[in-house]
């Protein structure tokens, strides 16, 4: 994708000046250029689809005031895409804060679909590995390719972000009357991704229990996939910087203990092989390592221009270029400890091993989190047991943090069903990387999918 890079940049000194003297006396601001590649095949059962193919080019340009923020935004990413946005920034059209996007053009059809058919045929080999016998299956799934190119314009300089590519899996398994929720995705190379997903798939293609966990306060045992979701929700959406009052149950205590020592949870955008890595955010800063929890303690909170001013920490992300930048987290790394899996099951005595977690929330001021569990098994004198149905498991961040057992298990490994977080309808590429946990007294609501 090095010739995308090229042409995003072959107006760069001009590009420059064209912001710089669209800035006035007080103001800051960036043009924000993107390019996005997205080949999808749609799966059942039978096998894979045609892909469709779509690109999308577009540019924006960005000015903040004080606490005014104002967004314009273009199809097309050329010199000309520019101009006209910078025309339409000039004249602050229609005096409101963000103006209303031109309407999308259809996607335009693909000129060449070779790379699509090798794409298809490792995907295809894929899904037959996973599912060798689809009988009694019904497979309602959406592989997809995408490849996004971006580059922030300043006045001060223009700055390539880079391209990420990630291959995503979405949609529902239903076998007999259960249906399974799927997620996956990963920044590997393609051959890697595509093993991995079907890896994943193999797993999740497997009869779903009937049988339901006991409901009430219980032990819990996250398999390092599981706690990548757990520290995504509990930990990383409340320490991204809203400003204003919209503290969180986290932000709200800074510099407190809140988890056993020897806890370090790093958002880490650097982490080149999980999905939410950049070198620059969308705003042009560079992207740092930020520590959020240092030997149990709150000491961090991911900030972009709005919320950082000058001192931001490169996490302003946009969804794409009409939106406006905010922050967000990337990939949360957790540190591992020193124990193997056993030991933490053996710890919990009785309660519950959660290896997926399908879908996760959480409501930030209060702090009360909310997942839907769709692979777990019973914990019985140390030991795994039999598996039992799809659950709903709640608590709260800080008693959660607070009974964590310090144990943790000796290998973090990268989470690849995180896929894509959405946040106040933005959805962005996350990554994470945690070993085992075992936390105390959460909550389990039996029946839910």
């Amino acid at each position: 994708m090095i010739s995308v890079e090229r042409e995003l940049a072959e107006d760069a000194d001009d590009a420059v000046r064209i912001v710089s003297g669209l800035l006035r006396r007080g103001d800051h601001g960036e043009a924000f250029r993107e390019r996005r590649r997205t080949a999808s095949w749609n799966v059942s059962e039978a096998g894979l689809l045609t892909p469709c193919v779509a690109e999308e080019r577009g540019t924006a340009v960005r000015i903040r005031h004080g606490r005014e923020a104002l967004l314009f935004a273009r199809e097309g990413d050329g010199p000309e895409s520019l101009r006209e946005v910078v025309r339409d920034a000039s004249r602050r059209a229609g005096g409101s804060p963000f103006l209303k996007p031109r309407l999308r053009s259809a996607p335009a059809p693909a000129t060449s679909a070779s790379a699509e058919e090798g794409d298809a045929a490792v995907l295809a080999a894929a899904l037959a590995r996973a599912v060798p016998d689809p009988r009694g299956l019904a497979l309602q799934l959406t592989f997809s390719q995408t490849v996004v190119s971006r580059a922030v314009i300043t006045a001060r300089g223009f700055i390539p972000c880079g391209t990420s590519r990630r291959l995503l899996a979405s949609g529902v398994i239903r076998r007999a009357d259960a249906t399974r929720s799927f997620a996956f995705q990963s920044a590997e190379p393609f051959a890697a991704a595509a093993e991995a997903l079907s890896r994943a798939l193999r797993e999740a293609v497997r009869p779903v229990p009937t049988t339901p966990p006991s409901p009430g306060a219980v032990d819990v045992v996250l398999s390092s996939a599981a706690a990548s979701v757990f520290w995504h929700e509990a930990v990383g959406h409340p320490l991204e910087a809203e400003g204003g009052h919209r503290q969180s149950a986290l932000s709200r205590v800074p510099r407190a203990v809140v988890a056993p020592p020897g806890l370090f949870v790093t958002d880490d955008p650097g982490a080149a092989r999980l999905p939410g890595s950049f070198p620059f955010d969308d705003e042009g800063t560079p992207a740092r390592r930020v520590p959020l929890i240092e030997d149990g303690r709150v000491v961090g909170l991911l900030t972009d221009r709005r919320t950082g001013g000058p001192d931001s920490n490169g996490h302003g992300r946009a969804a794409d270029y009409r939106r406006p930048p905010r922050p967000r987290l990337s990939n949360l790394v957790v540190s591992p400890g020193t124990s193997p899996l056993e030991d933490l099951l053996e710890r919990c005595g009785s309660g519950l091993f959660v290896r997926e977690i399908s879908v996760g929330s959480l409501e930030p001021e209060s702090g009360r989190f909310f997942f839907l569990v769709s692979s777990a098994e019973t914990i019985r004198r140390g030991r795994t047991g039999a598996s039992v149905s799809p659950f709903a498991l709640s608590g709260e961040v800080l008693a959660a943090l607070q009974r964590l057992d310090p144990t943790r298990g000796d290998a973090g490994r990268p989470a690849e069903g995180l896929g894509l977080c959405v946040k106040g309808g933005d959805a962005l590429p996350v990554g994470g990387s945690s070993p085992a946990i075992l936390l105390r007294g959460l909550f389990v609501t039996p029946g839910r999918s």
